[in-house]
């Protein structure tokens, strides 16, 4: 797939194209959720020189990450990869599957609580939640560490 194509169709994964000032650039600006100029982004980064800024902004743009409104930088979220399994709330993120854990144990409960009922499908229901919790645990797990990547400072 040439670059142009892959800008276009935003194919790409932010966790496995970008690393170190650029990663917590493109976090700083996807939690953010609004334009950020260059100046604002280097006080948040508590980066020294604009420039640095500058140069990540257009590796960022090359990459389909980050557009110019006329007003600052922007993310542009990602349609695949890790980070399309989030949403972004009050600076959080927070799995998308929280919500089939919720389905699926409240359905097992349920389901537990109805009398009369089959033990396979029950079993089934339970192991169902438990595959589920553990795909939510990972996800918080890794929403961890985004929010330490754009927590961090440079140290100097």
């Amino acid at each position: 797939m040439e670059e142009k194509d892959r800008v276009m169709s935003n194919s790409v994964d932010p966790l496995e194209e970008l690393s170190g000032t650029a990663l917590r650039l493109y976090l700083t600006l996807l939690v953010d959720g609004h334009s950020l100029g260059i100046r604002e982004l280097q006080r948040k980064l508590g980066l020294k020189s604009p420039s640095t800024v500058r140069h990540h902004l257009d590796k960022l743009k090359s990459l389909g990450l980050v557009v110019y409104d006329g007003t600052g930088y922007r993310a542009v979220p990602p349609r695949q990869g890790v980070l399309s399994s989030y949403i972004i709330i009050r600076g959080r993120f927070i799995p998308k599957s929280l919500a089939a854990l919720a389905f699926t144990v409240t359905a097992t409960v349920a389901y537990a609580l109805t009398p009369g009922n089959d033990m396979v499908a029950l079993v089934v229901l339970a192991t169902s939640s438990i595959l589920q919790l553990y795909s939510v645990l990972e996800h918080l797990r890794l929403a961890k560490r985004l929010e330490y990547i754009i927590k961090r400072r440079q140290r100097r």
